[in-house]
């Protein structure tokens, strides 16, 4: 039995979040080992605005443990019967991150939300493993399409209307999303706390609540660290 979560829905499509606090027993040893152990790299086409390294062998254990245990409970509430949760998940990815990227060097897509995938079944998954005020997690809605997720249907349509914008509404400024803006309306927002994490619907429009005054240092104890995965249903 998983007691420590909270079911939120958010937007006007009522799209379920979870958040969960004290998600693993230990984090602090967590994050020395990470300090100590873990060397992160930039990596090519990836559009994180930091570096990545690989998690713990350990820590992909409790994530599976866990989350599967916590599903099994989501799978019972209404707000989750159509999103294919009561099937067997599959953790297909586990990372380490630390956002760092100054802003004046983001691209134009890393300047708005994003989707991870189109795929209506999956599900991100962020866990905070920084106690400094280095942001949380926002949802937005494209205000012309009204999306707030978007799917394989919708996609092209999305994005053509993304390259239009470019030209009508201009290139958003090199900046971090923190709120509102002429294209998106932010329709939560998660705030970080150590030790916290949060699953959401991977094709739900998000982005990090990161400080334009960001360091550019890797240090895994002082930085905004977070471990990262997908959960594939």
């Amino acid at each position: 039995m998983v007691s420590n979560y909270e079911l939120i829905t958010v937007g006007e499509q009522a799209t379920p979040i979870v958040v969960i606090d004290g998600f693993i027993p230990d984090p602090l040893s967590l994050v020395e080992t990470i300090a100590q152990y873990h060397q992160f790299t930039k990596r090519d086409g990836d559009f994180y605005p930091g570096v990545r390294s690989y998690a713990p062998k350990g820590y992909e254990a409790h994530l599976h443990t866990s989350l599967h245990k916590l599903f099994c409970q989501l799978a019972l509430h209404e707000s989750m019967q159509n999103f294919g949760v009561e099937k067997p998940l599959q953790i297909s990815l586990v990372q380490l991150s630390i956002a760092n990227q100054a802003p004046k060097s983001l691209s134009p897509i890393q300047c708005i939300p994003h989707i991870d995938t189109q795929s209506d079944n999956e599900w991100a998954f962020v866990h905070y493993l920084f106690s400094e005020p280095l942001g949380g997690t926002a949802f937005y809605r494209h205000i012309e399409t009204e999306l707030e997720r978007v799917d394989s249907a919708q996609y092209e349509n999305y994005f053509r209307t993304l390259k239009r914008q470019a030209t009508s509404v201009g290139l958003p400024p090199k900046a971090y999303i923190n709120g509102n803006t002429d294209m998106f309306t932010q329709i939560a927002r998660v705030e970080p706390k150590f030790n916290r994490a949060l699953l959401y619907p991977a094709n739900l429009l998000h982005s990090g609540c990161l400080p334009n005054n960001i360091s550019n240092s890797a240090d895994a104890k002082n930085g905004r660290l977070t471990a990262n995965a997908s959960i594939v249903f």
